[in-house]
């Protein structure tokens, strides 16, 4: 059986951030005097900071550069005392340990900021399980493109039809697909996410079948199917 790799996204699926990104984002819109609604903020979840303050410069016609935007975030985000380990979801570590247990190379593929994913690792204690990091900002084309995850890909030496993407978000998942990898999407409670897309959904990480995914993944017809994405 071939080997697999698994990545995982950071914000939704390790840590259950989402919510608290939404609340202070509206705290930033109230400054800039927008009211977003909910079609636009599902657009720019899972991608970088950038892209979604260009997504809302555009339709909101707003002054500032998306440079400054960017700088309005950090101040507001940073004034946030974080606690990641208060948010981190109890059944990551459980299915990380399984996968370092079964000498599964993982990646932590994510759209955050350096200082954010830091900060998780640390407070969270993960940095053990992961075999590579990878940052959005380090891309010219965050998700949805694939470039990310390709990299991943490469960083531990697995084949992108080999790999299982976990995923969160609209934009996550389409860049799975496009990068030719089986995408398991994770719903939230409290956010209504298009993952139609994906191979399979979950309401936790406690229902990733890792001895399944070996067999999916190893399957021809698997690779066939997910070669029309590219």
């Amino acid at each position: 059986m071939k080997q697999i790799a698994v990545i995982f996204d950071m914000d939704g699926v390790i840590v259950d951030s989402e919510p608290v990104y939404r609340r202070l984002n509206e705290k930033i819109f109230k400054k800039l005097n927008i009211k977003v609604d909910e079609e636009t903020k599902l657009s720019f979840i899972g991608g970088t900071t950038e892209r979604k303050w260009t997504i809302l410069k555009n339709k909101y016609l707003l002054s500032q550069s998306v440079e400054e935007l960017m700088t309005l975030q950090n101040i507001v985000f940073s004034q946030k005392e974080w606690n990641f380990r208060d948010i981190l979801y109890p059944e990551a570590i459980p299915l990380l340990k399984l996968l370092k247990e079964q000498s599964i190379p993982t990646v932590l593929a994510t759209s955050s900021d350096k200082t954010r994913i830091q900060a998780v690792l640390d407070q969270c204690g993960l940095k053990k399980y992961f075999n590579e990091v990878v940052c959005g900002v380090d891309f010219e084309r965050g998700k949805p493109d694939p470039d990310i995850f390709l990299n991943a890909a490469e960083k531990v030496g697995v084949p992108p039809e080999n790999c299982v993407v976990i995923e969160d978000s609209y934009n996550g998942i389409t860049a799975a697909k496009k990068a030719n990898m089986y995408g398991i999407g994770v719903r939230h409670k409290e956010i209504n996410m298009d993952l139609s897309q994906a191979d399979e959904t979950v309401d936790s990480l406690s229902e990733v079948d890792i001895e399944k995914l070996k067999i999916i993944t190893s399957m021809e017809v698997f690779c066939q199917t997910n070669a029309l994405f590219d």
